[in-house]
């Protein structure tokens, strides 16, 4: 949350994209990401919390979960833009033989956009999140979509010299009709496909989060970022005043001859004209280029050593009449998030083989949603491994990563992975 950095950092804050990372040295830039997970990956796995397995009925069978992750970011100065998609699948079958089954697919996409203030230090941002789903049968197709969509807002406060950062987020609530459908009502309006009784919107709740990270250690965890652009002022402002002083001899030079002569010294001073536009676009060059190195050396020189301490907590708010994924998987009429919950969070990080590699440990407490549940706690592992360089067409120059994590519960656990760029 407080860190909320690259195209990752977009899905938790959304003030991430204008979050200038250190080592992004140039006027534009960019960043792409793309993961995957099995967030329980076993059969009867418990990931709605609901807490007991008893309960659970057992003529319905959910498989065959999978998470993707994708998103990108564009930085121009101090403006930055991200969109993000995280899509989850799940199937459920019936016991009974010849019985279809079908698949739950759930998006969840952001559109964000995000201003850097006072040289870095407080980011602002704003967008959209927009929830779908969709129900799909074997050789039916899609029968049902259902979408909507909600603004969030989102701040970061990263001091220059500081070792701290403050970070929140606000995200509206979510409630989305559907869309379109295939599946006919009955005379009750209730729309059902064999024995599975169809939702009649999605919902997600409202959301507030804040977290602070705090980094012990030589290296600055906020450096502040030099604009490219605020650099090379000067230097585009002494070429400009120097064409438009150019500009106005030409004129007063071209009015004080005959107009005969006009034609043939207009000719001479606009090959000087261009000559001395090619010497200071080359010098315009030569500077920029002296001025990204000694940013990129700047960067280059700093210490990596560094431990990074993490915290969080988020109040999701109520929803009424809800029932879980898990719940309709199972087809169970058990309303769930009739209270607000509280989700702690800690996390910390550290590079234990200098440039090569990245650790994090994390936990934090999932309440559940259900009203006889219980929280339950997690623990979180994951890493970063530098893997090797690629240049992929001039556009993305960069030594890549591997990213993995896991997260283990009681009656959960979810692997993922990933790949992107080292820095």
């Amino acid at each position: 949350m407080a860190l909320a950095e690259d195209t990752e950092g977009a899905a938790v804050n959304s003030a991430a994209p204008a979050v200038r990372d250190p080592y992004s040295t140039k006027w534009f830039d960019f960043d792409l990401s793309v993961g995957a997970s099995l967030p329980g990956a076993f059969t009867r796995t418990d990931f709605d919390n609901h807490g007991d397995f008893a309960a659970l009925p057992s003529h319905a069978r959910a498989a065959d979960f999978v998470d993707l992750n994708v998103g990108g970011t564009v930085q121009l100065g101090g403006l930055g833009f991200a969109a993000t998609g995280d899509m989850q699948q799940f199937s459920l079958t019936q016991d009974a033989t010849g019985t279809p089954g079908l698949v739950l697919q759930v998006g969840r996409w952001k559109a964000l956009g995000a201003y850097g203030a006072y040289g870095g230090q407080l980011a602002l941002g704003g967008g959209a999140r927009v929830v779908t789903m969709q129900i799909q049968r074997s050789g039916d197709g899609t029968l049902l979509t259902m979408t909507g969509i909600a603004p969030e807002v989102g701040a970061l406060l990263m001091p220059t010299g500081l070792p701290w950062r403050i970070g929140a987020t606000a995200r509206a609530p979510v409630s989305g009709g559907i869309f379109a459908n295939d599946v006919a009502a009955d005379t009750k309006g209730v729309r059902s496909v064999g024995p599975f009784v169809l939702p009649s919107r999605v919902v997600m709740p409202w959301e507030v989060e804040l977290g602070v990270a705090y980094q012990l250690g030589p290296r600055p965890l906020n450096p502040g970022w030099d604009n490219p652009h605020e650099q090379e002022a000067w230097l585009r402002g002494n070429i400009a005043r120097a064409r438009a002083t150019r500009e106005r001899e030409r004129r007063d030079d071209l009015a004080a001859l005959p107009e005969g002569a006009r034609g043939a010294r207009a000719s001479e001073l606009d090959a000087e004209e261009r000559s001395m536009r090619m010497i200071e676009d080359m010098r315009l060059a030569t500077e920029t280029g002296r001025l990204n190195q000694a940013r990129q050396a700047r960067y280059a020189n700093w210490p990596r050593e560094k431990i990074l301490l993490l915290a969080s907590v988020s109040l999701d708010g109520p929803s009424s009449q809800a029932v879980s994924l898990e719940g309709f998987l199972d087809q169970r009429n058990e309303t769930v998030g009739r209270t607000m919950s509280v989700v702690p969070r800690l996390g910390m990080e550290g590079e234990p083989l200098r440039d090569r590699m990245l650790l994090r440990v994390g936990t934090y407490v999932e309440p559940s949603r259900y009203d006889t549940g219980t929280p339950r706690q997690h623990f979180t592992f994951g890493g970063d491994v530098r893997l090797f360089p690629l240049d992929l067409l001039g556009l993305f120059p960069a030594d890549w990563k591997l990213t993995m994590s896991l997260d283990v519960a009681p009656r959960y656990t979810s692997a993922g992975i990933g790949l992107g760029a080292w820095h």
